[in-house]
């Protein structure tokens, strides 16, 4: 199923000749993916169930999943309906495990429809999910979420064991995993682990089936062996990023999947004391060469970049000139062999301005630099430095 997802893609002739009209594009490489994947099990030794959720932290949901899926992965975590919708219209024979909350008889119906695994934390979500199951001559996987310490959402521990219990009891509805969140502090998830493995053993006790216990996100991939229990939900991590500075002296290799590329939209000269941009936030020291391009804030590229941007024109750093605007930015071009329709790498995949110093540079997280990204942006990708696939959300995709 994944191998055809790559089959029916245009030829990378075609990609490229598309990519000449683009204004702006991401580029993924997925040997990368791959690569981080590889790191990532050779930590963890149990199995890796992906998050993907927010458009595969801005990578493109589908085109990920399906890579993902010819290495190997079996499951993946999202956090809204639509998303493990999405993943079944591609033809995606994968799990797919969605936290979202569900309201209405239609989304319950949907979800034992589609094969996809509802998670529960109250009964009246098992309830619903019985019934529905009932109504259409199926069975309902679930995971039950326990809050094990965070406090954000999940049945408490200590009343876990007996939900998994009334669950288990409903003749339509199947747990087929426990998991929770961590909450990044170091004493506190030692004692998350413990109740979560009391909760386990007392089911075991009891004779009851819970399929897989998780726990792990990127952070205790990063830092916290104790966690990996049967399974870990790895997410930024898998395209390359350290979301915090302590990440790097992990033992862990990442690469950086994504670059961001626009075109230079229209270059001038600008005379010495002429100002440019909002507020006038830039004034030429000298007549200069200027080029605007055609991305800006509502792209994905940070307005906190605004004076302090770095881009690179023909594999030269060149800064980015005043304000960053809704739909452009201005970049200083002196030096650089570049014209109308030249590419601008606006965020690299390493030097000054890779994803790691964009986000320290704009004052922000990798994560929100990521989940930024326009999902309507057209998004490439790359195995063994070739076009293989393209996302075109704009248009309808067949």
């Amino acid at each position: 199923m994944a191998e055809a997802y790559f089959v029916r893609q245009p030829s990378s002739v075609e990609i490229e000749k598309r990519i000449e009209g683009y204004q702006s594009w991401l580029e993924i490489d997925l040997d990368a993916i791959t690569h981080n994947l590889e790191e990532v099990r050779k930590r963890v030794g149990v199995e890796i169930i992906p998050c993907v959720k927010t458009n595969a932290y801005g990578h493109g949901l589908v085109p990920v999943v399906a890579h993902m899926m010819t290495r190997g992965v079996e499951r993946f975590l999202v956090a809204k309906l639509w998303e493990a919708e999405q993943i079944r219209d591609a033809g995606l024979a994968c799990g797919v495990v969605s936290m979202d909350p569900l309201f209405s008889d239609e989304q319950y119906e949907r979800v034992v429809n589609r094969g996809i695994t509802q998670t529960v934390y109250q009964r009246v979500t098992a309830d619903r999910l019985n019934v529905a199951a009932g109504r259409l001559g199926s069975k309902a996987r679930v995971w039950v979420k326990i809050d094990t310490g965070l406090g954000r959402v999940g049945v408490r521990w200590s009343e876990a064991v007996e939900l998994v219990r009334y669950i288990s009891s409903l003749p339509n509805v199947e747990v087929t995993g426990l998991f929770s969140t961590m909450s990044e502090d170091s004493e506190l998830d030692r004692l998350q682990v413990d109740r979560m493995v009391a909760v386990s053993g007392e089911l075991d006790r009891l004779g009851i089936k819970y399929g897989v216990r998780s726990m792990a996100s990127g952070n205790a991939v990063f830092h916290r062996p104790f966690t990996f229990l049967d399974a870990v939900r790895p997410g930024l991590m898998l395209y390359g990023f350290y979301p915090d500075p302590e990440d790097r002296d992990s033992g862990l290799d990442l690469r950086q999947a994504f670059s961001f590329k626009a075109r230079i939209e229209q270059v001038k000269w600008v005379n010495a004391g002429e100002s440019l941009t909002y507020s006038r936030r830039f004034t030429a020291p000298k007549r200069m060469r200027v080029g605007t391009v055609h991305i800006g804030y509502s792209d994905g590229y940070p307005r906190g970049l605004t004076k302090k941007g770095l881009v690179k024109v023909g594999g030269i750093v060149k800064p980015v000139l005043g304000t960053v605007s809704v739909n452009h930015f201005l970049v200083d071009l002196d030096g650089a062999d570049a014209e109308v329709g030249g590419v601008v790498e606006a965020i690299g995949r390493e030097d000054e301005n890779d994803a790691h110093r964009v986000s320290e540079l704009a004052g922000i997280m990798t994560y929100s630099l990521m989940v930024g990204m326009n999902p309507l942006t057209p998004r490439v990708y790359y195995k063994a430095g070739k076009p293989v696939a393209v996302s075109e959300p704009r248009l309808v995709e067949k």
